[in-house]
């Protein structure tokens, strides 16, 4: 069986991609390997072919020895894999193939420092590719996975994540996950949240919507946002505009940036974008549920680069528990612990106005000083720290 070096780069560190198209023709194994040759040339992971075999007009190759240089950690990472499977149909479509990726079941975190290293175990990781081969770019994928495991062998760290969907179709991109939990040392439990899903998509006019929601949540802390709700979307911000910068940011993850970082630069990106337009981002609804409290608001906010935190805008909020909220943080004449460590939380709960069926309603201003002022009352200076 033939062995060769080979630079393999589509959909490795990602949990990947998954839907094949349909009316595909017979493809030969040498177009195959030179379409793999050249997609994955593009970039920076090396792994042995092993074999190559052709059925049913599919081409199947099986990869041992894969190593992928992660990048966007605070320390050097790669990620090693044995029996990748990787297999390429042809399409109706010119130019164009299906590549299908079965990652196995176990894998490592490789890095210098023990802390820094995982042994990773991923059930049903699959995916599939729509690789368009002249243009060098991917049409669109979709990943998924079971179940996701990271476990540090020497203290016994772990993150788990299951149900992972990752997906970037032309009009849609889309991160979800369910029952993820994280930990410190000997599984002493840090977080954990039942479900997240993060989806942005075209609007009727072309504007960019972002819903973002997640359920669940618990924190080792005071303050528990178990559950969020954000619907937002921007004029100011085409699809058009956006849906380079969430290609770029998905296919950075897919060969090797870490998700956290990916992530940071999608979002830095997208900032950047609609600050240089000038346009409103506008908040079209925002829930939060607590213990004993509830919020519901909407609002608008611009992307600014003289703005002290880099938007400036208004909140409309009406919130339910106010007496919830008071018994933890306290009230400007009396705070708790925790609200003598936020005093600007404390005035601008005190600055609230009775509402209806029992609601308080608060009118909040992020000004581009970065002044926070609630119902006409400067809660939070920006400048002195008070």
């Amino acid at each position: 069986m033939p062995v060769r070096r080979i630079v393999i780069g589509i959909g490795i560190s990602l949990i990947s991609v998954c839907a094949a198209g349909a009316n595909a023709f017979a493809l030969e194994t040498q177009k195959a390997r030179e379409i793999m040759d050249a997609i994955l040339m593009q970039n920076g992971i090396s792994a042995t072919e092993t074999s190559a075999e052709s059925s049913d007009g599919a081409v199947n190759f099986t990869y041992d020895d894969v190593r992928l240089d992660l990048s966007g950690y605070s320390s050097a990472r790669e990620l090693a894999l044995e029996g990748v499977r990787v297999t390429l149909n042809d399409t109706d479509a010119a130019n164009q193939v299906d590549i299908d990726i079965a990652l196995p079941e176990r894998g490592k975190m490789l890095a210098d420092a023990t802390s820094d290293q995982r042994d990773l175990t991923m059930r049903a990781a699959r995916g599939s590719l729509r690789w368009d081969y002249v243009t060098g770019v991917p049409v669109d994928f979709t990943g998924a996975a079971d179940f996701l495991i990271g476990d540090e062998p020497v203290t016994r760290k772990h993150w788990l994540m299951n149900g992972l969907l990752l997906r970037w179709m032309p009009d849609e991109a889309r991160i979800s996950w369910q029952a993820a939990e994280w930990t410190g040392p000997n599984r002493e439990k840090r977080g954990s949240v039942k479900s997240t899903s993060f989806l942005l998509y075209p609007g009727e006019n072309g504007e960019t919507h972002l819903d973002y929601t997640h359920d669940g949540l618990w924190l080792p802390n005071l303050v528990q946002p178990r559950t969020v709700r954000i619907k937002s979307s921007s004029t100011g911000l085409p699809w058009s505009e956006a849906r380079p910068i969430l290609q770029k940011g998905f296919n950075d993850m897919m060969t090797g940036l870490a998700p956290r970082a990916a992530r940071r630069q999608i979002a830095n990106d997208l900032w950047q974008k609609a600050a240089d337009n000038g346009a409103p981002v506008k908040i079209d609804e925002i829930y939060v549920e607590g213990r004993g409290l509830e919020a519901l608001g909407k609002g608008e906010f611009i992307a600014q680069q003289a703005a002290r935190y880099g938007f400036a805008g208004q909140l409309d909020i009406d919130l339910i528990g106010r007496e919830h909220l008071q018994d933890l943080i306290g009230t400007p004449e009396s705070p708790t612990l925790l609200g003598a460590l936020v005093p600007f939380a404390v005035d601008g709960l005190a600055a609230g106005e009775p509402g209806k069926q029992g609601t308080t309603n608060y009118d909040v201003e992020l000004l581009r000083d970065g002044r926070i002022v609630v119902n006409g009352i400067t809660v939070f200076s920006g400048t002195s720290g008070s």
